[in-house]
């Protein structure tokens, strides 16, 4: 004892227990409250673990995606589709919310299935069997990071055995009894009341849409044979068409609008290319339905079409669709700008509206005022073209054009979905109907109510840059079989509001000096050369005759 004293009396102090170092003794609260310590610090660790480590990567279908399992306040599942937004789903009451991520499309699947459409056959099988590998993959995961966060959690209260091995039982009780009640309160059929964000707000039916796209894929391709039926019949019905005179003072441009994804269009387009010896393409717009840069792959198919394509961009389209569109090699763009094919001068003005998102107020009333507002901005610009004296004027939506019809002797036009044959002052005015046939809400309607492809052949004088006359061509929906050719001229053209393709005319093409043809076959009516079931196309007896230009 003398000697301690010795060493304390020197401004020395006696070595401490770590047991009592303030910095390793948690306050004395009693064994009740460490306890209580341990089960709160061990609760906290569960939750910071399963939402730092609750995830996995698997691949699900063609598809690389991530699902996580996060606490939360109310159970919810939530499918993330990135750009184009997200679907959220009340399925279940336990305190987690399960969300799968699509990060991106296997390259190599995708490109196998596009050149063997058989390989979709089974794919649901093989997603939800995916899906399901994942979720328990997902399940394991979090079970395990439930044990570890629990079990550090006890022992950041004390490093004693026992704290451990609390912690670690808190973390397997909460994540049994998650697990159990996630599974017990499970609910499928809530997926029949989704909530949306981004760009998926505009199609509140995605996931029926998205299962009858699996489910029905093989009655869409079967109805593959029945467009190329049409296709044939376009030959024998060219031949039927009146002349318009010498071909080598015409200027052939074929209009088309609203294709809407429909990859059927760029078929017909090629189609009506080769027979009818078209010179260039004029597109008004909306070739997209959601402006994502993944629907722009579609627009390759553009490259192979091998005529100028003029195109403007509609209110589907977005700055991505008009970058994409400009890729391509045969493209023009028109943005407030011009250009001359074939001595006739195009004047192209795009939609300044991207509705896909509604971040803008939309309604009948709404885009009239849009309209008018914009209009005088519309003429200024047709104006002060460059080069001057516009031939035609593209718009999107006909109304933007009120102002420019003592500007310019043509205004094409699309929007509406209805063919359409007016004019604005002392202009023409051709409205195209849907080339792409509304695109996928063409597939959502009953069979009979579907839109037919609609697209126009222009013949211009190539003296006087005027247009002598239109071939317009409607080609039956989905389901349905026929082509209808009705060629008109345009000092015979009908007034304002009157829709040339539903004018009775007693199934005859009306020529230019007032002679008439025999028409196409109606969309009820099959044509001669169709198949005559939906999955297998028989063969003609002749093989169709390439028809001559209009003029031989």
């Amino acid at each position: 004892m003398g000697q301690v004293h010795r060493l304390m009396s020197d401004g020395e102090s006696a070595p401490t227990p770590r047991s009592r170092l303030p910095w390793r003794r948690w306050p004395r609260l009693g064994w009740w409250g460490q306890l209580g310590a341990v089960l709160l610090c061990a609760a906290l660790g569960v939750v910071l673990a399963v939402s730092l480590a609750g995830r996995v990567r698997a691949p699900i279908g063609p598809f690389d995606a991530t699902l996580f399992a996060r606490p939360s306040l109310s159970g919810r599942t939530i499918v993330s589709l990135g750009p184009l937004g997200s679907v959220e789903v009340d399925t279940h009451d336990a305190p987690v919310t399960l969300e799968a991520r699509v990060d991106e499309l296997r390259v190599g699947e995708a490109e196998a299935i596009a050149r063997d459409l058989t390989l979709l056959e089974g794919i649901e099988d093989e997603i939800a069997h995916d899906a399901r590998e994942a979720l328990w993959a997902l399940v394991r995961r979090a079970v395990l990071a439930a044990l570890v966060g629990g079990a550090v959690g006890g022992l950041a209260v004390s490093r004693r055995w026992r704290s451990l091995v609390v912690g670690g039982t808190v973390g397997a009780v909460l994540a049994a009894g998650v697990t159990v009640a996630t599974a017990s309160s499970f609910r499928p059929e809530a997926v029949a009341e989704p909530r949306y964000t981004g760009l998926l707000t505009v199609a509140p039916t995605a996931v029926g849409d998205a299962r009858a796209l699996v489910t029905q894929f093989g009655e869409y391709r079967a109805q593959l044979a029945e467009f190329v039926g049409n296709v044939l019949a376009l030959y024998r019905v060219a031949q039927e068409l009146p002349t318009l005179g010498p071909t080598d003072g015409l200027v052939r441009v074929l209009h088309v609008s609203d294709v809407h994804l429909n990859p059927q269009a760029y078929d017909l387009m090629r189609e009506l290319v080769g027979q009818f010896d078209v010179d260039a393409i004029v597109d008004t717009g909306d070739s997209t339905d959601f402006g994502t840069s993944v629907e722009s792959r579609a627009l390759d198919a553009i490259g192979s079409l091998g005529v100028p394509y003029v195109w403007i961009k509609g209110n589907h389209d977005s700055s991505a669709t008009q970058a994409s569109m400009a890729a391509q090699a045969n493209a023009v763009v028109l943005d407030s700008t011009a250009t001359e094919i074939e001595g006739i001068r195009f004047f192209g003005v795009a939609d300044p509206r991207f509705t896909p998102d509604k971040s803008q107020p939309t309604g009948s009333e709404v885009e009239e005022a849009q309209a008018d507002r914009y209009a005088p901005r519309v003429a200024r610009l047709v104006r002060d073209a460059e080069p001057p004296n516009v031939d035609v004027l593209l718009v999107h939506d006909e109304r933007v054009a009120a102002r420019s019809g003592n500007l310019v002797p043509l205004v094409l036009a699309g929007h509406t979905h209805e063919p359409r044959l007016g004019s604005i002052d002392d202009a023409t005015l051709l409205v195209q109907g849907s080339t792409g046939g509304a695109g996928r809400r063409g597939v959502d309607e009953d069979e009979e109510e579907r839109e037919p492809l609609a697209a126009s052949v222009l013949y211009f004088d190539r003296g006087t840059r005027r247009l002598l006359a239109y071939d317009q061509v409607t080609v039956a929906g989905l389901g349905n079989r026929g082509v209808r050719v009705e060629r008109r001229a345009v000092e015979q053209a009908p007034t304002a509001g009157d829709d040339p393709a539903a004018e009775d005319d007693g199934g005859a093409t009306t020529g230019p000096s007032g002679s008439t043809v025999p028409a196409a076959p109606t969309p009820t009516t099959p044509p001669a050369t169709a198949p005559t079931t939906p999955t297998t196309p028989t063969t003609a007896t002749e093989p169709p005759t390439t028809a001559p230009p209009p003029g031989q």
